[in-house]
């Protein structure tokens, strides 16, 4: 991680005009670190509040794996009557019936409060969910208490990747908005041993709420360091605040420096593209359907949500007790161990990949997880089958699928945490807050479909509807050779060069079409009429 540090070559009284920015771009004038970023005081408290924006996924993956380990929780079982088939759906649903309800608002949310307030906003309805999940009298008071939890998740895993995307520090952008994902295994991490430890609470009903109880502690944070997390400049500029804007990138990505060559390129790039997207009026809903790099990124950010959920990862995600029942593991405490060793397994190879986002690239972390998901669900639906047709007699099929199993993870998080940071950077500001609540409604979609479909169809037909993700993944592998393009190394609003080509929408195309004075100061109006084409 370490590189030399390239400072910028910046005369103390430097006034705007001395930089001639063009045919550069965003990395040209992006300091290189000679030090780890927590050795700069702006880079590390940034990253710290980022990080509010960053936990959200924690919730999510922490409500998966709870309901994963209540259902090896007999006091769970005895208390809501055994939850089968549609009415354990219908339970696992509640959080997605609240976030498919909250999608109809989150956009306005997300453009008329800013990126960072909806966050705090959706993290107090998370809390109220929480509590009323964990006093849950019957199987109405807990489906309620999930669904007003799944209506706060609606509303931050919208605004959240969206936050950190345009506030990041620019080298850093790709891989903070990757940690977004990873979150998720902590999240399950903690519930899967939670659930284990609760487990040996015997004759209480405490053995199931108070994990129940403890899914509102990573919002307590988000709420915290959100409150004091700055906003996204990009938005305070499409809102004509560019002065706060300015200063938000002199204090965080300047460090403090006004004559800093990256905060002057970065504040002319957002101006100069913002000011063409408004002439464009490119905020409504019917743009993405009005060019053809639009329509290409809208297929994009529709299928990846489809691509990371219809993956099979439900089964071990929310099913894992029935996947294990399948193969002959039924003992309650060997099922909530693994379900912990999974969690942790998950959590480490997550944050490997994260890690190395702009090295691997956007397309590799994709085409390699879906054809390394393919290759383990099918040798996966192989041995599953071997070991019911030997009635489980051979100890050594069952623990052959569970090797699968954790290989499938680690394919899995190669995948996952390129999802959200490729369907954020490949959108324009203007429809990126749309983007994200598409990407979440897909999510969602395709989040009922496991719910209801996975539970029945392996108590059906057992290991056979594995065939159908081995297909499905084969189909996504597809998918991602012939349609995705690699975005690293490129700045957030370079991105759409990849999709627009010349006509991109973009500060640095504009100023090497000659639209732009640069002897403006950055937070001067910038007329861009004569540049946008009719």
């Amino acid at each position: 991680m370490s590189e030399e540090m390239r400072e910028p070559k910046v005369a103390k009284e430097a006034s705007y005009h001395e930089f001639n920015f063009d045919g550069q771009l965003l990395k040209d004038v992006t300091p290189k670190l000679d030090k780890f970023w927590w050795h700069y005081p702006h880079l590390l408290k940034l990253n710290l509040l980022l990080l509010g924006a960053v936990l959200v996924q924690t919730t999510n993956g922490y409500d998966g794996s709870m309901l994963n380990g209540l259902q090896s929780i007999s006091l769970w079982q005895n208390y809501f009557g055994n939850p089968t088939g549609a009415y354990l759906g219908t339970m696992t649903s509640g959080t997605t019936y609240g976030l498919i309800a909250s999608l109809p608002f989150v956009t306005w949310f997300c453009e008329r409060f800013g990126r960072r307030w909806p966050v705090i906003g959706g993290s107090v309805a998370i809390i109220f969910g929480a509590i009323l999940q964990t006093a849950a009298q019957n199987y109405a008071m807990f489906v309620a208490g999930r669904f007003i939890i799944g209506f706060g998740l609606g509303v931050i895993q919208t605004c959240a990747p969206i936050l950190l995307q345009e506030t990041a520090y620019p080298s850093q952008r790709g891989k903070v908005t990757s940690f977004y994902e990873p979150t998720f295994p902590f999240g399950a991490l903690l519930a899967a041993w939670i659930t284990y430890g609760t487990n040996f609470i015997t004759g209480s009903s405490w053995s199931w709420r108070i994990p129940s109880l403890l899914q509102c502690v990573p919002s307590l944070f988000q709420i915290v360091l959100c409150y004091y997390c700055p906003e996204s400049p990009r938005w305070l500029v499409y809102n004509n605040r560019e002065d706060e804007a300015l200063e938000i990138l002199i204090q965080y990505h300047g460090g403090g420096d006004r004559n800093s060559e990256l905060v002057r390129f970065e504040m002319a790039e957002i101006k100069t593209t913002l000011e063409a997207e408004k002439v464009q009026k490119a905020a409504h809903w019917k743009e993405w359907l009005a060019t053809k790099g639009n329509r290409y990124r809208l297929f994009i950010v529709l299928i990846i949500p489809y691509m990371l959920q219809l993956a099979g990862n439900a089964l071990v995600s929310y099913y894992l007790h029935l996947v294990l029942n399948s193969i002959g593991i039924t003992d309650s405490k060997t099922q909530l161990i693994i379900n912990g060793c999974i969690q942790i397994w998950a959590l480490i190879t997550a944050l490997i990949f994260a890690g190395s986002i702009d090295w691997l690239g956007r397309r590799f972390m994709f085409l390699g997880g879906q054809l390394g998901m393919m290759v383990s669900y099918i040798i996966w639906t192989a041995l599953s089958a071997k070991a019911q047709q030997t009635n489980f007699a051979n100890s050594g099929l069952s623990t052959g699928v569970l090797a699968m199993i954790f290989l499938y993870q680690l394919f899995y998080h190669m995948a996952a945490p390129a999802g959200p940071t490729y369907a954020m950077e490949i959108t324009p500001f203007s429809l990126r807050s749309k983007a994200s609540m598409l990407y979440q409604l897909q999510g969602q979609i395709a989040g009922i479909f496991n719910n209801y479909v996975n539970p029945i169809a392996l108590v059906a037909i057992g290991w056979k509807y594995y065939i159908v993700y081995c297909v499905i993944l084969a189909v996504w592998s597809a998918v991602v050779f012939f349609t995705f393009p690699e975005t690293k190394g490129l700045g957030l609003e370079e991105v759409a060069a990849r999709f627009d080509g010349a006509d991109a929408v973009v500060g640095t195309a504009i100023l090497k079409r000659g639209g732009r004075d640069v002897e403006n100061s950055p937070t001067e109006p910038i007329s861009l009429d004569h540049t946008i084409k009719a």
